[in-house]
C-alpha cells in the first residue's frame, strides 16, 4: 500500500490513499462548502487506469464522517451504511449523479475483518426530484469500490478534519460573514422584504492593548489593580480615517465600577 499526505507545497489534494488495484484521492473544493472524493481503478499488469469515479461531499458531511469514523462509532450510529446522493447538469443539458457510499462490512463469517470499511462511488444518469436533488435515474455508467483497514481509514479522515479546521480558522471571518448574509436573507424572505447587502458593512474587528500611558480619553478602557487595557475597535471597510461613534469606557476605583459615555468625534 502507498499513502501520501500533501503538506510540503500548495495542492488541491488533501490526501492520496493507494492500493495495488485502486487510488483515492481527496481534493480541496472547501471554497464551495465541499470536498471532492475520487476513486480510480489501476491495473498493475498493464500499468493503465481502469475506470474513474468520483463524488463530492458537503463540508459539514465531512466534518460528521470523521467524528463517527475516529471515535469509532460509524457502525453504531449509521447501522453499517452511509450514503450520499448528488449530481449536476452537465453541459449538453443531461443531468449526471453521484453517489457516494460508505459501509462497515465485514463480510460473510468476517471475510473482510481485516479491511472492514468499503466506500463505493457510481457515476450515472441522474433526474431531479420535486425538492431539487439529484437522484440516480437508470444504471450507472461507472462504478467503483475499494476496501480499506479502520487504521487507515481513521488516518485518512484525521487528515481531512485536521484540513477543514485550519481552512475554518483561517477563513472564519469571511465564513461568518457568510453564514450572517444567509441568515438576513431567510429573514427577510419570510418577512416579505429584501435582503441587506453585509459584504461591505461588517467589517473586522480588531482588537489591541494598550499601556496606562498611553491612553486615550475617547478610548474604551477597564482598569483593575494596576494594569489597564485600552480597545480601540477599527473598520477595515471604512479605513482608518473614518469616523469613529461614541464609545463606552468603564474604569475601576477601588473594587467599584463606574461607567461613562465618550461623545462622538470627527
Amino acid at each position: 500500500m502507498m499513502e501520501r499526505e500533501r503538506v510540503n507545497r500548495p495542492s488541491s489534494e488533501i490526501y492520496v490513499y493507494a492500493t495495488n488495484k485502486n487510488f483515492l484521492n481527496i481534493y480541496d473544493a472547501l471554497r464551495i462548502d465541499k470536498i471532492k472524493v475520487e476513486v480510480t481503478g489501476y491495473d498493475p499488469e498493464t500499468r493503465r487506469q481502469t475506470g474513474h469515479a468520483s463524488a463530492w461531499l458537503d463540508r459539514a458531511d465531512a466534518r460528521l464522517l470523521t467524528h463517527l469514523v475516529a471515535h469509532r462509532l460509524f457502525a453504531a450510529v449509521t447501522g453499517g451504511k452511509w450514503e450520499k446522493f448528488g449530481g449536476s447538469q452537465r453541459e449538453d443539458g443531461s443531468i449526471e449523479s453521484r453517489t457516494l457510499v460508505v459501509e462497515w462490512d465485514e463480510g460473510d463469517g468476517g471475510r473482510f475483518a481485516r479491511n472492514p470499511y468499503r466506500l463505493t462511488i457510481s457515476n450515472g444518469p441522474g433526474k431531479k426530484t420535486a425538492l431539487g436533488a439529484v437522484a440516480p435515474a437508470g444504471k450507472a455508467t461507472s462504478l467503483l469500490n475499494m476496501r480499506l483497514t479502520e487504521p487507515d481509514m481513521i488516518k485518512i479522515m484525521l487528515a481531512v478534519g485536521a484540513y477543514i479546521s485550519a481552512y475554518e480558522t483561517a477563513h472564519h471571518h469571511r465564513l461568518v460573514a457568510e453564514k450572517v448574509r444567509e441568515l438576513d436573507a431567510k429573514l427577510a424572505e419570510r418577512a416579505g422584504q429584501p435582503a441587506r447587502n453585509n459584504a461591505e458593512t461588517e467589517p473586522e474587528r480588531q482588537a489591541r492593548v494598550v499601556p496606562f500611558q498611553q491612553r486615550s480619553g475617547q478610548a474604551e478602557a477597564s482598569t483593575r489593580g494596576s494594569a489597564t487595557y485600552e480597545r480601540r475597535s477599527t473598520y477595515n471597510a471604512a479605513g482608518a480615517d473614518a469616523p469613529r461613534g461614541g464609545m463606552r469606557s468603564i474604569e475601576g476605583e477601588n473594587g467599584g465600577l463606574r461607567e461613562g459615555r465618550a461623545s462622538r468625534t470627527g
